[in-house]
């Protein structure tokens, strides 16, 4: 039997994973960057992510490059593929070509990890990241109106609330990844119409009336990895 083999003018191409890594903050929407410790783009801010290894699925690579990055020992709330990035001249080592993921974190702290390939990792406002290594300023903008879009879509937006939450907190999520203010009656009655949300019976005691508290519905269910 003849061996099966890519055809002669296949291109020679890299497999590579970078994560957009989201959180919330003091209501500000942050994505987690590191800085690299190698060329090219050395000292310059980047995503996490790296080269996919031999037998390794997609969404092992994103997670494995995440915490050896970050540190982060957090599980993501939410995985998913959204885009392939691989114009010829994206890196100047050669063809590479990228699975760009999406990715939701309870807030925590990225700490420096003692590797060559980095020299620490950091929160930035999503909205106002620095100077970004290769097209990772592409890969994070669309990374952003994924999130927008998936808002909604299977309560993602939920992923970054803890396990109950107030409409105002929830507001402010939406309003933190949109940037923008939203009106707050037409927020509530569109939200609670949907059936993502359900009341906990419990409220939270603040300053003026207890606020009541919300939880995912049943009928909505966290996705820890998904395809596009």
């Amino acid at each position: 039997m003849d061996t099966l083999m890519l055809p002669p003018r296949a291109a020679t191409v890299g497999l590579a994973v970078d994560v957009a890594a989201f959180a919330m903050h003091e209501g500000e929407l942050q994505v987690l960057l590191v800085k690299r410790g190698t060329r090219p783009h050395q000292q310059v801010w980047a995503l996490p992510g790296g080269f996919v290894q031999e037998g390794e699925e997609l969404h092992e690579a994103a997670l494995r490059e995440l915490r050896d990055e970050t540190t982060l020992t957090l599980e993501p709330r939410h995985l998913e593929q959204f885009y392939t990035f691989g114009a010829p001249n994206r890196d100047p080592r050669g063809r590479v070509v990228s699975v760009a993921h999406l990715a939701v974190l309870p807030h925590g702290h990225a700490h420096l990890r003692e590797e060559r390939s980095i020299n620490g990792a950091r929160w930035f406002p999503a909205h106002q990241p620095p100077l970004l290594a290769f097209d990772h300023a592409e890969i994070l903008e669309r990374a952003i109106k994924r999130l927008q879009t998936r808002l909604e879509y299977q309560g993602l937006a939920l992923e970054f609330l803890p396990d109950t939450f107030t409409l105002p907190e929830l507001q402010e999520v939406h309003e933190a990844i949109l940037s923008r203010k939203l009106d707050k009656r037409n927020f509530r009655k569109r939200l609670l119409s949907q059936g993502l949300l359900a009341a906990s019976g419990e409220r939270r005691s603040g300053v003026g009336r207890p606020a009541q508290l919300y939880r995912r519905a049943r009928t909505t269910r966290r996705r820890v990895s998904a395809e596009p």
